[in-house]
């Protein structure tokens, strides 16, 4: 196949001996020296000879007339791509119909040109974009099918080992005593640890992979806060988290907001010795929810600021993996908010995670 951006491999499907002049001359002309420094065109005449021709040789796009005399239409275009989904297919027609060229595209043509408005920098732009665009999109599918089967992997395996190791240490934790028996206390906590961290990471690639999880609904606040607040005192009695969220305020977001919350939280009681007060706050400012997060513990050094939501990276008191706040900078990115550090009042950290409320779409989900 040719290179992907300085030449093009071209299929040409035409019946039409003029129509196929005009196309050659097109991608003859100097103006298609400024996208590709070189397009090589092969012609047939049927789609018969084009599937003849696709397994003789790689082509890197595929130039379609729809008004062959076997078939016509947007028939032309679903025979075409039963015989190759490998390559972007570009449709060719006499007809300057809006409504056809958008149901072209929906049925898998990277472009629909008339062959009246023609012209060399028109033609070989649109070869070489829907090259370009098609390329990236098998690159985004392949992505996907991967983290699929490393999510599925997640499910089924490590999931279900972990929880064969926890059930096992919690046994020997209550019938062992002395070192051995924090030996297995040992076990139950890098268990739910690791356990903890594998279903994070499952969250992350369904939002990556799922096509619903892109679409976002109103979100009640209070209750996700106040049950992630209730669980995050459970890992440590010592410490204090209050809440004050006004009752019925929304954002828009998903099912896991409540995982960015909890982490937020889990963040501010771990990463500190000892026990550590967190307030939660929900304010509205035009439009936008804010839902702060402080706590009175040893803060987040400015320098470390932007760097401890990027994939890997920990603060400069953790001991953790680094993927708690990555994953929360991901999930909040995906409900088109923002989330930050600053100092808090108290000299510890404030966490602030910016969303929207639902009017400030126009509509309930977007």
């Amino acid at each position: 196949m040719a290179d992907e951006t300085t030449n093009l491999d071209a299929l040409l499907v035409e019946d039409n001996p003029g129509d196929a002049t005009l196309v050659e001359h097109h991608l003859a002309s100097p103006s298609v020296a400024h996208f590709v420094d070189d397009v090589t065109l092969t012609h047939v005449e049927s789609l018969a000879a084009a599937e003849e021709a696709l397994s003789d040789g790689a082509f890197d796009v595929l130039l379609l007339d729809l008004g062959l005399q076997q078939s016509t239409g947007l028939a032309t275009l679903d025979r075409a791509r039963g015989i190759t989904e490998a390559i972007p297919i570009i449709v060719l027609t006499g007809m300057d119909d809006r409504e056809s060229a958008m149901e072209a595209i929906e049925r898998g043509a990277q472009d629909y040109l008339p062959k009246d408005e023609l012209d060399g920098d028109r033609l070989v732009r649109s070869l070489r974009y829907a090259v370009v665009r098609s390329r990236q999109q098998r690159q985004l599918q392949r992505q996907n099918e991967q983290m699929d089967f490393f999510n599925s992997i997640l499910r089924h395996d490590i999931l279900n080992g972990m929880n064969v190791i926890q059930s096992r240490g919690e046994l020997l934790a209550n019938e062992l005593d002395g070192e051995q028996g924090e030996w297995a206390e040992t076990i139950v906590d890098w268990s739910d640890n690791v356990t903890d961290l594998t279903r994070k990471v499952r969250s992350t690639l369904t939002t990556l992979t799922d096509e619903s999880s892109g679409e976002l609904v109103p979100i009640e606040l209070s209750p996700v806060i106040e049950a992630e607040a209730d669980r995050a005192r459970q890992i440590d009695r010592d410490s204090s988290i209050s809440v004050d969220c006004p009752d019925g305020q929304r954002a828009m977001a998903d099912e896991l907001l409540g995982d960015v919350i909890g982490n937020l939280l889990t963040n501010a009681i771990e990463h500190t010795d000892g026990p550590v007060e967190v307030s939660v706050s929900v304010t509205v400012w035009d439009q936008r929810v804010r839902i702060t997060i402080a706590d009175d513990g040893p803060g987040v050094d400015e320098a470390d600021r932007e760097r401890i939501f990027q994939r890997g990276e920990q603060g400069s008191n953790s001991g953790g993996s680094g993927f708690g706040l990555y994953f929360v900078d991901s999930m909040v990115e995906s409900y088109g908010g923002d989330v930050w550090v600053e100092a808090s009042d108290a000299g510890g950290a404030r966490f602030v995670v910016e969303l929207f409320e639902p009017d400030a779409t126009g509509s309930e989900s977007h």
